[in-house]
């Protein structure tokens, strides 16, 4: 019994010994002794805190030994202080704006984010690291305030569009610019073979891993140092670099799935043929569509079901950072692989990356960034293309089976069979691409400093294509066989002298500097027909039916530079200027010239507003300048002649019509913003409103035919953007085991056309005009005024076709001369949004976390070309079930026409029937993620455990009636957007993750 007393008295002494504690006791307040309630007091490495009260003071228990205390306050620096011996404390936080001492990257140097003059939006790295995306561009898309993202299409590896406040060209690209750790790189569609619409995004070839900032530069005064390719703003991409300290390595694996998240609702077999089909053919001929010639077939298919499915995604990254005081290192591995949501489609990604910092001496430093990634992607036919297995999914006839009794695919009417497309077409693209910077930076004087840089872009692509003569496609050539490959390089030498000194209260950067930029491109094609059974290299091909070759180059050739001055961080300007010749303009305007200047008052920094409570800081900014544009053709200035022959004979022919006087499109921007943190720092933000002019647009203008060509390019036009800009972070609360933050940008920017050759209108194909005073994306066609119920009502309106019956739809008579034609087209609808934006919140409570990202867009029109045939029900087209509330007899109230074979009406024509309303709130991304406390997972040597399930595209609340209101079916178009067209949708993805660091 007395050992039994013994033990248990031994163990109540090790537990009282675990758990002895001590009280802390203190008081927390600001530089001026005011105190701060809600202070957080942390014991690091573990979850025990506590908030100060309303007097300030605060008491914790924390256990005996040796621990530091955490000391944070929204707006105020963060202190740490180990404890020793003491049990009273009377602590004073500094304040400390939030962000303002932030170091970002703005042109050819770093500026403190308080020292910036001009507009520029950040979005970090952790802010997309969690999301299953596979484009980089869709780390803007909501996150920055005055850039519009739209993804094209679902397909991976598809098009995206971005528009950096609004278009700014009819002709020439309105992509940003992107430079990747100092390099411009190339953008923009790779691919040779078309499918349809569907372009490729070549900056799929970057992974989001290895991201540390984005950077978007939206006005001109930032944006000039580019000079001729800043005029559709500027997205500065820096990528991971190592840190002096102890080294570690990082690995983050995710796995999870995507699908169709919607999927249009359309006829079953036996509604489509035995109501819709016969109705379609007595309403015209007075019977049945048997008496047509079309009887039933035997099947009753959902298309859609047969070729969508949930696809596979995988992600797994692995990183390794260190360094000492000379060298610092960051070396990343990443594989990828996407499954599309429609089989047969998919992308898969091989990258590494390797980025030294290197201290020769104290004066000479040199480094490297450079990445090198290997993508294979699969396509389809999509994309304005009957031969689409999507397409086809909505329009081929359900009643049709997906194979015949002979084993052959059922189809007909020249549609092709889905299930086909998915399973005989062949379409594989392989890029291989290195991206890379070397810089060698020599210090004069802690003040002046030479840094040499040459960077390199070099992408290696190829196709090939194989239609089977199982297809319709295919079938009457016996096969047919594309195959394209390009090589693209781009070297950048830079060199720049900056000098950087402190004056007493005055503080000045100045930067000098010249570079040269050379992009060769190599291109070579070869297609074939008449393949034997079994076969599908080119080689096997009986008549080879086209082989070119092509060969591309241009040269800039750049000077510029930048002056920046402050005094006592209260009054800063800004000067920046760029002289750019480009080989791809004409003699008489090699060289264009772009300024601009900046200037910034900090209010906040005045002895009138030191007592401000309210107020911890308030700049006002104020910049102009002048960018350009030079993405256009290599040649397009020059007389050029192509190869060609006739009845067999070799000869040279007239190709292209120079232009001598074609000149740089230019776009001058005045900004005007207003930065501010108030209340303690718990809420900051911005807003900027923006004047934005482009002269001298570039455009084909048409010419007549005599000349022997068509169109002739030559400086045309005008175009303007006005906008306004908001964003506003808010600290809403912040607790020891809680917090809770609020991101919010909006942007509302209105495009117009001002002037254009002559003043014509350009009718720019589908829906799409250009005209002076209206948007780039508007829509134009005719009114609709109703259903016309009875005879009368058609022979009181005004005459519109020989066959227009009760049932058709009446159109306006615009210009009231009794006839409806083209003549009473009118403007329907835009593209362009009234507004749109992003909604972010990060909930953080002890260590479990949950962050949501909503997009927005509002005001936004789209045109749904797809309707014109999926109810236009005046074929064999499959119909969607919105044809169910069709007109069929006098008195019913819809704006859906009658069923009719044939049309005589043209209830298809472009009109405002098919304009829809494309706005929506998406929940774009949300994760879900609990972060293991520090003290736990140290005893197995691991410094971070981060597990997570994140998603992208969850839910979509919109009236619009297709598969996705984000679409354009005319990828890379810069006038026809938010068109849809049987395009591949977008995907929702939930994947689940795992981080782990040591």
């Amino acid at each position: 019994m007395k050992k039994v007393f013994l033990m248990l008295l031994l163990a109540f002494a090790g537990m009282s010994a675990l758990t002895a504690q001590r009280t802390i006791t203190g008081m927390i307040t600001d530089d001026k002794g005011e105190a701060l309630i809600g202070a957080t007091i942390l014991v690091e490495g573990t979850t025990t805190g506590t908030v100060t009260d309303l007097d300030g003071k605060f008491s914790l228990q924390v256990p005996e030994g040796n621990n530091t205390l955490l000391i944070t306050y929204t707006g105020f620096a963060s202190q740490e202080i180990a404890l020793g011996a003491q049990t009273s404390l009377d602590i004073v936080l500094k304040t400390d704006v939030i962000g303002l001492e932030d170091v970002i990257v703005v042109g050819y140097a770093p500026q403190r984010r308080k020292d910036i003059t001009g507009s520029v939006s950040s979005v970090s790295g952790s802010a997309i690291a969690d999301v299953p995306a596979l484009g980089v561009q869709t780390a803007l898309n909501g996150r920055t305030s005055g850039v519009q993202v739209v993804s094209n299409s679902g397909t991976p590896g598809g098009g995206i569009d971005v528009r950096v406040r609004g278009s700014t060209s009819l002709n020439a690209s309105n992509q940003p610019l992107y430079v990747i750790d100092g390099v411009p790189v190339i953008s923009g569609n790779p691919s040779q073979l078309a499918v349809g619409n569907g372009n490729l995004n070549s900056l799929a070839d970057i992974n989001p891993a290895d991201i540390e900032s984005i950077e978007v530069l939206k006005d001109a005064s930032t944006a000039a140092i580019y000079g001729s390719r800043g005029a559709n703003g500027v997205v500065l991409i820096t990528t991971k670099k190592g840190k002096a300290g102890k080294s570690s390595v990082g690995f983050n694996a995710q796995y999870g799935f995507q699908e169709a998240w919607k999927k249009v609702d359309v006829l079953g077999a036996d509604y489509y043929y035995d109501t819709l089909l016969n109705e379609m053919a007595m309403n015209r001929y007075g019977v049945g569509i048997a008496a047509l010639g079309i009887p039933k077939d035997e099947g009753d298919t959902n298309w859609q079901d047969e070729i969508f499915r949930q696809g596979a995604l995988q992600d797994y990254n692995l990183t390794f950072e260190g360094g000492d005081l000379k060298t610092k290192f960051f070396a990343s591995l990443t594989y990828s692989d996407q499954e599309g949501i429609v089989k047969k489609s998919g992308l898969t990604r091989y990258s590494g990356r390797l980025n030294l910092d290197h201290s020769l001496s104290d004066r000479i430093s040199v480094g490297s960034n450079m990445s090198f990634t290997k993508t294979e992607i699969q396509r389809l036919q999509n994309d304005n293309n009957i031969y689409g297995a999507v397409s086809s999914s909505i329009l081929l006839p359900p009643d049709i089976p997906v194979m015949r009794d002979d084993g052959s695919w059922g189809s007909n009417y020249g549609l092709e069979n889905p299930v086909a497309a998915v399973t005989d077409y062949n379409n594989n693209v392989q890029s291989n691409r290195f991206i890379g910077n070397l810089y060698a930076k020599y210090n004069f004087s802690n003040a002046l400093s030479f840094k040499a840089s040459l960077g390199a872009d070099i992408l290696s692509f190829r196709e090939d294509e194989f239609i089977p003569s199982t297809l319709v496609q295919g079938s009457g050539s016996n096969g047919i066989g594309n195959t394209a490959e390009q090589i693209t390089t781009r070297w950048i030498t830079e060199y720049t002298l900056t000098y950087q000194k402190r004056f007493g209260q005055s503080s000045l950067t100045a930067l000098a500097g010249t570079g040269f930029q050379e992009d060769r491109g190599r291109t070579s094609s070869l297609s074939a027909t008449g393949f034997p059974p079994g076969i599908s290299t080119l080689g096997g091909g009986a008549v080879k039916t086209n082989a070119t070759t092509g060969f591309n180059v241009n040269g800039l050739q750049s000077f510029f530079g930048n002056f920046n001055y402050s005094y006592a961080d209260r009054y800063i300007l800004g000067v920046t200027f760029r002289a750019d010749g480009s080989s791809r303009f004409a003699e008489n305007n090699k060289f264009g010239y772009f300024p601009g200047v900046s200037a910034a008052w900090r209010i906040s920094g005045e002895d009138f507003m030191a007592g401000s409570q309210f107020f911890n800081d308030l700049k006002l900014r104020v910049s102009y300048g002048v960018t350009g544009n030079q993405n256009i053709g290599d040649f397009s200035s020059l007389e050029l002649f192509t190869v060609t022959h006739y009845a067999d004979e070799p000869g040279i022919g007239y190709n292209q019509l120079g232009n001598p006087n074609l000149k740089w499109e230019t776009t001058s921007q005045l900004n005007a913003g207003l930065d501010f943190t108030i209340a303690k720092s718990r809420l900051s933000g911005s807003i900027d409103y923006y004047i934005k002019k482009t002269n001298d647009l570039l455009f084909n203008r048409p010419i007549p035919t005599t000349s022997g060509f068509t169109t002739y390019l030559e400086n045309i036009g005008n175009m303007e953007n006005k906008g306004v800009e908001l964003s506003l972070t808010s600290f809403n609360f912040n607790r020891p085991n809680f917090s809770w933050s609020t991101t919010l940008n909006l942007s509302h920017n209105v495009n117009t056309v001002t002037k254009l050759y002559n003043g014509q209108p350009i009718d720019a194909g589908f829906a799409t005009r250009i005209a002076e005073g209206e948007a780039i994306g508007s829509f134009y066609g005719w009114v609709v005024e109703g259903i016309f119920q009875n005879q009368q009502e058609v022979e009181d309106h005004a005459f519109q076709t020989s066959g227009t019956a009760p049932g058709d739809i009446k159109f306006k008579d615009v210009n009231g001369d009794g006839t409806i034609n083209s003549d009473d087209r009118a403007f329907i609808g835009s593209a362009q949004p009234d507004f749109q934006g992003g909604l972010t919140n990060v909930f953080q409570f002890k260590g479990f976390e949950l962050s949501a990202f909503l997009q927005f867009s509002y005001g936004n029109q789209i045109f749904n070309n797809n309707t014109v045939f999926a109810e236009g029900m005046n074929s064999v087209f499959n119909q969607t079930a919105r044809v169910y509330d069709r007109w069929r007899q006098e008195g019913d109230q819809t704006d859906i026409p009658r069923a009719v074979w044939g049309d005589p009406n043209n209830n298809r024509r472009v009109s405002e029937r098919f304009v829809e309303d494309g706005s929506y709130l998406r929940l774009k991304s949300a994760t879900v993620a609990y972060n293991f406390p520090s003290d736990v997972i140290s005893t197995i040597g691991l410094s971070k455990l981060r597990i997570y399930v994140a998603g992208q595209n969850l839910l979509t609340w919109t009236d619009y009636s297709w598969f996705d209101p984000e679409v354009n079916t005319f990828d890379g178009s810069n006038v026809s957007l938010a068109t849809d067209f049987l395009t591949y949708p977008q995907a929702r993805s939930i994947v689940f993750g795992l981080n782990v660091s040591f």
